[in-house]
């Protein structure tokens, strides 16, 4: 009996001395495993401050792998957002860094951390996936695929989600919407019902990057089809007039590239009540709010002689010509490019109005300016004045001398640019190849013209107003 008694006694120490033994193995197992983990996660601390880690070394030590790993459910909390954060430090390497991580398989575990109940985990998978999408859009689809829209939809609709994680997610959909391929992104659907919701968002922050995503996504006929027919549209004219300058500035690219379509959608872009609203912003205090009007402005003229028209009905020529006359160059060359958009119809009754407005002075000290599409659009107006009208012809000519850019039209004749050098040599050859009147007489002609600028300009009005024209 007793001899049984310590017989078991014996085998009882021996299973509690294996399931000791047992035990500190898994413990040392999962102490090396944390200790793998943090040296990976140390590493790519130290690279992030200096240079991202080679991709061998990567391979090598199997950082990312390791990385990934530790991205499991199983893993505590601290430990998932600082992997997903040396994730994105090492995602911002290069697109073969960010590839490399999808490659891994840590898309899928990232926006499983989005689910999380912890707001660090939550928005470090974020941020990471952000950067895989900064760093390498052709994951567009691939991150869509692994059902990121549908979280996406379930986080800004939950009324818990923080402000913070809200911005953090608008960053990463305006990162979704840049297209690297043809197509539309995939799940097009549930991004215009997330960007719907947005765009209603009070955060500046958060409208501006629902704003530059809709940017991002207006390229393409078919794209803009799609956006025109949603109620996107009338909430970025609504938002022209938001309190904070940078919703503005993004709300009008968003519009700008809208306008980039076809002469229908443009028109359709108009009868949403676009033209009062861009009024105003004519006037902003922002060059580059004004600068970027113009552009849009730019693409609407580009449509048809209709849409050139309801410009200057709009009465928004005045202000066009009151950037023309501005300090900063980029903000006069906007505005002069729009201008020559409008005169394409070699109207008369608007060429004789700009004249009158002073445009030729101000469109000859541009022709110094080295950008070749802002020369060549200038030259061709300022060769329409000369053409349009015998009795315009001295008056041109002359102050075209008298603002010293006869010089540098002579030196355009030899341009690299063969239309530059083909319409600078034409003036030159018709207009100041010395059978012209002598200087003096054409300044005779240049005061009698401005003695009678008034009768110009009430004639011209008149003219418009007769013809249903609307430049003043």
């Amino acid at each position: 009996m007793q001899k049984r008694k310590r017989r078991f006694l014996r085998k009882g120490e021996n299973l509690m001395m294996l399931r000791t033994i047992r035990l500190e193995k898994a413990k040392k197992a999962e102490q090396q495993k944390e200790l793998t983990i943090s040296n990976a996660i140390t590493r790519c601390k130290l690279a992030s401050a200096e240079v991202i880690p080679d991709i061998n070394e990567l391979l090598q030590n199997n950082t990312i792998g390791n990385l990934v790993d530790s991205l499991g459910r199983d893993n505590k909390k601290k430990i998932r957002a600082e992997s997903a954060d040396a994730l994105a430090h090492i995602a911002s390497g290069s697109s073969e860094h960010s590839n490399l991580i999808a490659k891994a398989g840590a898309v899928p575990r990232l926006i499983r951390l989005l689910q999380s109940s912890d707001p660090e985990v939550c928005e470090k998978g974020i941020l990471s996936l952000g950067n895989l999408l900064h760093f390498a859009p052709n994951l567009r689809d691939f991150i869509i695929s692994h059902g990121f829209v549908q979280k996406l939809i379930s986080l800004i609709q939950d009324k818990s989600t923080s402000t913070v994680i809200l911005s953090h997610l608008t960053w990463v959909l305006r990162k979704l919407c840049i297209s690297p391929q043809p197509s539309p992104p995939d799940d097009l659907a549930g991004i215009l019902q997330a960007l719907n919701i947005l765009l209603y968002n009070p955060e500046a922050k958060i409208l501006e990057d629902s704003l530059m995503a809709v940017r991002n996504l207006a390229h393409g006929s078919d794209m803009i089809q799609i956006l025109l027919g949603t109620e996107v549209v009338p909430r970025i004219i609504y938002l022209l007039e938001h309190n904070d300058v940078m919703v503005q500035k993004a709300a009008v690219q968003a519009l700008r590239n809208i306008a980039s379509g076809s002469e229908e959608q443009i028109q359709e872009l108009l009868k949403n009540n676009l033209l009062p609203h861009i009024s105003a912003l004519m006037s902003h205090t922002d060059a580059d709010i004004r600068s970027q009007v113009l552009w849009l402005l730019q693409n609407i003229a580009d449509g048809n002689h209709f849409h050139r028209q309801a410009i200057m009905n709009a009465g928004l020529l005045p202000k066009i010509l009151e950037n023309l006359k501005a300090e900063a160059i980029p903000l006069k060359c906007a505005a002069a490019l729009t201008i020559t958009m409008l005169a394409i119809d070699k109207d008369k009754n608007l060429l004789c109005y700009l004249m009158r407005q002073g445009v030729i002075p101000e469109f000859c000290n541009l022709l110094f300016y080295e950008d070749n599409e802002v020369i060549c659009n200038l030259l061709h107006v300022l060769s329409t004045m000369l053409d349009v009208d015998p009795s315009f012809t001295a008056e041109v000519t002359g102050i075209i001398e008298w603002s010293g850019a006869l010089n540098n039209i002579k030196m355009l004749q030899s341009n690299e640019n063969e239309e530059i050098s083909q319409v600078a040599r034409k003036m030159i050859s018709d207009y100041f190849s010395g059978t012209q009147p002598h200087i003096a007489t054409k300044f005779k002609c240049v005061q009698h013209n401005v003695l009678e600028s008034s009768l110009f300009i009430y004639l011209c009005t008149f003219a418009a107003k007769f013809q249903n024209i609307c430049y003043i």
